[in-house]
């Protein structure tokens, strides 16, 4: 039986902003949970097909990509007749990360804190010798953040927004929750071999820093979808 192959996600995901942050880079761990997958006939999604609802975890760094997820869900239950050109994914807003970001004044390190919510950014380590360790970290909701602190508040320079994500075409975050919706390469329609999903994607700014107060904060991953 086929099995999805992702080198997911996602995401992953994740979720580019239009802040003032002085600083982006690659982190060394990136783990999302995935909860589901569905297969659209349009951007709306109005009619999903769904490939595979459960909660896995995956670690989308390209050194670590991969090692667990090509058995999230089959893809030999695809209807036939229908031609599908996106893809939705349901994910946690709760990431695991590990990452070291330099900028032009200091580096800031996930320092293990686990201090995220969704109205305040993670506070990492600022210049400290210490190793980065695994962080708790949190698709923030929109609005403006204080870089002193990381904490919601009007006025702020840390711009959080979703209404124009960079690889998804759509995509909203509410709850325990968000939602990607991604063009496919080219549009699917079933054939007699049941199709692999091959994910791409580039995680080398999914981290976003203010080296004011060190505040970190999630960035969209470049992400292209093709069933094969």
């Amino acid at each position: 039986m086929k099995k999805f192959f992702f080198i997911f996600v996602f995401s992953l995901f994740f979720f580019e902003k239009s802040s003032a942050a002085t600083g982006e880079g690659q982190p060394t761990q990136y783990q999302v949970t995935m909860k589901k997958v569905e297969l659209c006939t349009d951007l709306a999604c109005t009619s999903p097909y769904v490939l595979g609802e459960k909660d896995m975890e995956a670690d989308i760094v390209p050194t670590e990509g991969g090692t667990n997820v090509g058995n999230y869900a089959p893809t030999t239950g695809i209807p036939p007749g229908k031609v599908f050109t996106h893809l939705r994914v349901t994910i946690s807003r709760t990431f695991t990360v590990t990452a070291n970001i330099s900028t032009s004044g200091a580096s800031c390190k996930t320092d293990g804190g686990n201090n995220a919510t969704a109205t305040q950014m993670t506070l990492g380590l600022k210049n400290g010798l210490a190793d980065a360790v695994p962080e708790t970290m949190f698709l923030n909701d929109e609005g403006e953040y204080n870089p002193a602190n990381g904490t919601k508040a009007g006025g702020g320079a840390l711009d959080v927004d979703y209404s124009d994500p960079s690889s998804a075409k759509a995509m909203t975050v509410s709850g325990d929750t968000a939602v990607m919706t991604y063009e496919l390469v080219s549009p699917y329609q079933k054939t007699l071999r049941a199709p692999i999903i091959k994910v791409k994607f580039n995680t080398a700014t999914a981290i976003g820093v203010d080296d004011t107060a060190c505040a970190m904060f999630i960035n969209e991953p470049t992400v292209t979808i093709a069933l094969d």
